[in-house]
């Protein structure tokens, strides 16, 4: 398979992906709404209504965003979430998600603040690194936490510490970064790293 066939096929991925989960978790949702008013529905007015299921759903997801942007609704989900995480085998996954979730997200919290290139794993060789909060280390030198993702399977990796002065800003976005990874290299931004300039 040529290079620009194999090219086309992981961008092709990488959109559709996305789309076909947030489709099953939209899916889900509906399934479980819909199987819920049906016998409700058909209760109340002798017969199933069709839509009512769709309906509730999009209040549902309206609801959570809703929930998620006033402070009563952020203390029922922290209560929520914590519960969660007080599962066991439910926590595995929860927390997963949300953390996945939040190194992606346009908005709100994000576990990942910055692509970075890093001498990793010996001197000359850069590896894509991103920052996920300020290091730890035994000078007054400022240091920075930065994860080193494995390519294609960017959940797994290593935590370093680097001083600041030692990582180069790139200019790529998060969302970039983590294409990059998840396509072993393939899938590039066609702009080059300038120079070696510092965060």
């Amino acid at each position: 398979m040529s290079l620009r066939i194999r090219r086309h096929v992981t961008a092709g991925l990488l959109v559709l992906v996305p789309l076909v989960l947030a489709a099953v978790a939209v899916s889900f949702i509906f399934d479980l709404i819909d199987g819920w008013a049906r016998p409700l529905t058909s209760r109340f007015f002798g017969r199933p209504i069709p839509g009512v299921g769709l309906i509730l759903t999009f209040l549902a997801v309206y609801l959570a965003g809703l929930l998620s942007t006033n402070l009563f609704g952020k203390k029922v989900l922290e209560l929520i979430d914590r519960l969660f995480q007080n599962v066991p085998l439910v926590k595995t996954l929860y927390t997963g998600a949300k953390q996945l979730v939040e190194a992606v997200s346009p908005g709100g919290r994000r576990a990942f603040r910055k692509v970075v290139l890093v001498e990793f794993p010996k001197k000359g060789t850069l590896a894509l690194a991103f920052v996920t909060g300020d290091g730890i280390g035994v000078s007054d030198t400022k240091t920075l936490t930065l994860y080193v993702p494995t390519a294609i399977n960017p959940t797994s990796g290593f935590v370093i510490f680097v001083p600041e002065s030692e990582v180069v800003d790139p200019g790529l976005t998060i969302e970039e970064g983590i294409k990059l990874i998840v396509s072993g290299g393939v899938v590039a931004p066609a702009r080059a790293v300038r120079g070696g300039t510092a965060p």
